[in-house]
């Protein structure tokens, strides 16, 4: 028994030294997530500090983005039928330096599928040229942030919203073609 036991001993040390590594290769990849541009950030929203070429909109463009799609796919609870129309506005509020995120109230259909009081907070670059595109997203759903989630790229004319189970209308999917941006 003891031969067994002093064979299998240098297995169990490689093995265990290979977890510890991949223990702490994941923690350091996962640790290079919450770095964005530099700096630290944690959690929804990160606004403005992201860049791709986006052009920082200046005071003058300061004004809310009105949102208009066509809903073309309905999932899980059906809230809303294909067809009907969302509407909602995109507005800029500040955060610390210079950076801000978005505020939008999402309505479909008549119904409110994103946002609320204090909600509907999301990430989002603003453009300025050629027109008024808003690119974000919020993808934490009520369980984790108390709304739904959202995908909005007007660029590509798409627009999604989505939740679970906890939410005010259950588990849905929303997708929607951006018709207009003003």
């Amino acid at each position: 028994m003891t031969s067994i036991t002093q064979k299998t001993q240098p297995v169990r040390r490689m093995v265990l030294v290979m977890s510890a590594a991949l223990l702490a290769v994941g923690l350091y990849r996962i640790g290079q997530g919450f770095y964005v541009n530099g700096s630290l950030r944690f959690g929804n929203p990160l606004g403005g500090v992201l860049s791709d070429g986006f052009q920082e909109p200046g005071a003058a463009d300061s004004q809310p983005r009105r949102i208009r799609a066509e809903v073309t796919r309905v999932g899980g609870n059906p809230i809303v039928r294909v067809s009907e129309r969302c509407e909602f506005l995109v507005q800029r509020r500040p955060l610390e330096k210079g950076a801000f995120y978005c505020n939008a109230q999402v309505l479909c259909g008549g119904k409110l599928v994103y946002g609320g009081p204090d909600r509907g907070y999301f990430a989002c670059k603003l453009y300025s040229a050629p027109r008024r595109d808003v690119v974000g997203s919020d993808p934490s759903t009520t369980s984790d942030d108390h709304d739904p989630a959202l995908s909005l790229d007007t660029r590509a004319g798409v627009l999604r919203v989505w939740d679970d189970a906890r939410g005010t209308h259950g588990a849905f999917e929303i997708e929607a073609d951006v018709i207009d941006v003003e």
